[in-house]
């Protein structure tokens, strides 16, 4: 529950400044390889789609009153080589890959950037399963033998009077029934399409391992950028470029959740990025509360009197939690203003019934071994 504080601290923060911003909220995934539960690890088993469904309906929509943008940046559909392969047959991945958009359908999913893995059921097939849904498959450069896009190259989503255009591209992407086109250049050419009739640019990138694109510098028009292909994840300490798009990466097996909080209050203006300074003072929080639990009958000057070492600390995380505050405020009153967190999908956390019901549904047609490990 610790990294949820942030959430909470974020929404103190901005009632008491009584400014009337526009709230936009965005949560991504990334390289699920169609994991519906969560990744069988044996230390930290986080992930599973029911728990990301309980999640964004309770701690966002129910109690944030959030109807957040559901996105994913890539490689969603298939089992990895790499990581945890399924070692089933092509038609038993194939049987996976289609009910996961069915699930993805109840999650109220937005937008899905097609991955290069996604192509593990071969193009008729992934075609032909995104055809058939209510979420927008988006590819910009992505062509068949004909030169045809193969899927929607963006799709804007409105949301409390803003458009949000979402770009999908793949610059690891190789299947011998496909045309990778140049990733940058077809990437700023839809941006150029886009820019003047929308509020926000998104890309979802799936990116391989070896890029060294700097990708900030290749899409500086780009607001947020998301990263499918690598397999780490951006901590909410980490500083961003901020003459440049923010960019986030989500990790593996939709461990999990990528969340923007966006507060515009002039969309045609910069961003600031306040994630370092809520991480830094969620740090000081969590630890001033486990320095209290030591004795929570009696105050932190009273526990650590005999330990000057302790009360300077105390004292300086006192002092350096008001400044962040007040600072804070202050870019809050003035600016754009961005917190981005990341939430583990642990063990502990409740499973939406619908989704976890759905899911059973999956295992028990299934022919083949589909239980939870």
């Amino acid at each position: 529950m610790k990294k949820y504080i942030l959430l909470f601290l974020c929404s103190i923060l901005i009632a008491q400044t009584n400014i009337v911003q526009t709230h936009i909220t965005m949560v991504s995934t990334s390289n699920v390889f169609a994991e519906y539960y969560d990744c069988g690890c044996p230390n930290n088993p986080l992930g599973g789609l029911a728990r990301k469904a309980h999640f964004i309906n309770t701690q966002m929509i129910n109690m944030s009153k959030q109807d957040p943008i559901l996105l994913d940046a890539g490689n969603m559909l298939f089992d990895s080589n790499e990581v945890n392969p399924d070692k089933l047959p092509l038609k038993d991945k194939k049987y996976k890959a289609e009910n996961l958009v069915r699930a993805m359908e109840l999650l109220d999913h937005d937008v899905i950037n097609v991955g290069s893995n996604d192509f593990k059921g071969g193009l008729d097939f992934l075609t032909d399963v995104t055809s058939r849904t209510t979420i927008k498959f988006v590819s910009a450069n992505l062509y068949d033998k004909n030169e045809e896009l193969l899927f929607l190259p963006y799709h804007i989503v409105s949301s409390k009077g803003l458009d949000i255009g979402i770009i999908g591209l793949s610059e690891a992407t190789k299947h011998n029934s496909v045309i990778n086109k140049d990733f940058v250049s077809e990437g700023n050419k839809n941006i150029d399409k886009i820019i003047d009739s929308v509020d926000i640019v998104v890309i979802l990138i799936d990116i391989s391992d070896d890029n060294t694109i700097d990708l900030a510098s290749a899409f500086p028009r780009a607001d947020y950028i998301f990263l499918s292909g690598v397999k780490y994840f951006t901590e909410p300490k980490a500083q961003q470029r901020q003459d440049g798009p923010f960019i986030y990466a989500g990790g593996i097996q939709g461990k999990r959740l990528s969340i923007v909080n966006l507060y515009l209050k002039d969309p045609k203006t910069s961003i600031t990025d306040a994630s370092p300074s809520f991480s830094r003072m969620n740090y000081i929080s969590n630890s001033l509360k486990r320095y209290k639990s030591k004795d929570s009958s009696k105050t932190l000057n009273e526990i650590y009197a005999g330990e000057p070492g302790m009360l300077q600390l105390i004292d300086n995380y006192k002092k350096e939690s008001k400044e962040l505050e007040e600072f804070l405020q202050e870019e809050f009153k003035n600016n754009n203003f961005n917190l981005f967190t990341i939430i583990d999908l642990k063990k502990s956390m409740q499973e939406d019934k619908k989704v976890a019901d759905f899911v059973k549904k999956v295992a028990a047609n299934a022919d083949f071994p589909f239980e939870k490990r």
